[in-house]
């Protein structure tokens, strides 16, 4: 019995390790979509140590926690992101001193921006042919202004995602962007945090951000990026994940 007694031990540490490991990933994965929802973008290492501690919360809870926490700076630079990510541009100083004193979230803004886009089909004709410029180094062809305009509209950063994505299926020999919008969480353009499924309907239910549709359907079918506008957008391999622009 003495003989085997270290290896029964290691088991039973192991099987005692495995639950609070998986709980400290999962802790993770709410502090980074947390970060991503309020200031758009991810935690550094030493945040996610800090807000760890000293007891889990909920994505919602994290959310209204980093609201209380962020400075005058920190919410400018959310906005300037915001700003960055929906348009593909800078702000303008008037944005900038129109959003300066008004404390909203990287998610509420990027709300707000593709919704503006909807309205106002010309500008968003400029956006996506920035992001033509960007991904593909070339304008955007008719019918594929075409494409993007009949279906709900993308921010910039979104766009970039998916076209970079499109492109690497269909290469070589690229025609037009055709088929179902879809973006990888590997995407080079974005900042995404991989989520747990759990994880992931708690960050929808936090920032209220669902799928086109029927929500179990749209899962279920991999409509799986929570981000302003990605309700349509099809994730690469059906994985959960938040994301903003880089």
């Amino acid at each position: 019995m003495k003989t085997f007694a270290p290896l029964v031990l290691l088991a039973a540490l192991t099987l005692t390790a495995a639950p609070a490991l998986a709980g400290s990933a999962e802790q993770a994965e709410r502090i980074g979509a947390a970060f991503v929802l309020v200031l758009g973008r991810a935690p550094a290492a030493g945040e996610i140590e800090r807000w760890s501690q000293p007891d889990r919360r909920s994505v919602a809870e994290l959310v209204v926690r980093l609201q209380t926490q962020v400075d005058a700076a920190g919410w400018q630079a959310a906005a300037d992101q915001a700003c960055a990510d929906a348009f593909g541009r800078e702000p303008t100083e008037a944005e900038r001193s129109a959003r300066a004193a008004g404390r909203q979230t990287y998610t509420a803004l990027m709300k707000q921006h593709v919704h503006w886009l909807a309205e106002h089909p010309a500008e968003y004709a400029k956006v996506i042919g920035r992001s033509y410029q960007l991904v593909l180094g070339r304008a955007v062809f008719d019918v594929e202004l075409a494409y993007w305009q009949a279906q709900p509209p993308l921010s910039f950063a979104l766009l970039n995602g998916c076209i970079e994505n499109w492109a690497r299926r269909n290469a070589p020999g690229l025609t037009v962007t055709s088929g179902r919008a879809t973006v990888s969480v590997n995407s080079e353009w974005l900042t995404a945090i991989r989520l747990s499924p759990a994880v992931a309907a708690e960050a929808r239910a936090a920032a209220g951000l669902f799928p086109a549709g029927d929500v179990h359907l749209a899962v279920a079918n991999g409509q799986n990026v929570v981000a302003a506008g990605a309700g349509g957008v099809d994730s690469a391999g059906g994985i959960h994940f938040v994301a903003a622009g880089k």
